[in-house]
């Protein structure tokens, strides 16, 4: 009997925390009129911000990174990636949009020099609030290996957006 007790209070507790975690959905959208598919650095960077919410407790989704030529197809993969998040009962919504030199479609490998902009609008879900819509200019690092620079660069970038949800919601 006593096992049976201490199984339905652990599975009450992880219950209880998965209530409590904060939930993210993000889309990454590729600017670069010289691709037509999405890149490795781009993939990358996906990964790492999934990896990085996952491993910081957070309950963590997202819509398959895209290619987007336009402002119009930007509206449209926003607003079907958010009314995923809606029927989701995600607690925020962040739509990534990362900017691409020219020299991605030559270069092909996993480059942060490859990146010129990454811009991004966290929104409330439940309210419909922006919590920040932002941009910056993509610093490139010295380094021999570029993946580890779009790790970290991901990395750093997941940390802010962290910062934005525990701050402002």
């Amino acid at each position: 009997m006593g096992k049976k007790n201490l199984l339905a209070a652990f599975v009450l507790f992880a219950a209880t925390a998965a209530s409590f975690a904060k939930s993210l959905s993000f889309q990454i959208l590729q600017k670069n009129d010289s691709l037509n598919s999405v890149c490795e650095s781009a993939l990358a960077v996906e990964d790492e911000i999934l990896n990085y919410f996952f491993e910081n407790g957070c309950i963590v989704s997202n819509v398959p990174a895209a290619v987007s030529k336009s402002d119009a197809q930007d509206l449209k993969f926003y607003n079907d990636a958010y009314n995923e998040a809606v029927n989701g009962t995600v607690d925020q919504f962040c739509l990534i949009k990362i900017y691409f030199t020219d020299d991605e479609k030559e270069n092909g490998k996993i480059s942060l020099g490859n990146m010129k902009k990454i811009s991004w609008k966290v929104v409330s879900v439940k309210t419909g609030n922006i919590l920040e819509d932002s941009s910056f200019e993509v610093k490139t690092r010295i380094s021999q290996d570029e993946a580890a620079n779009v790790r970290d660069f991901a990395s750093e970038f997941a940390m802010h957006i962290q910062k934005v949800i525990n701050q402002k919601s």
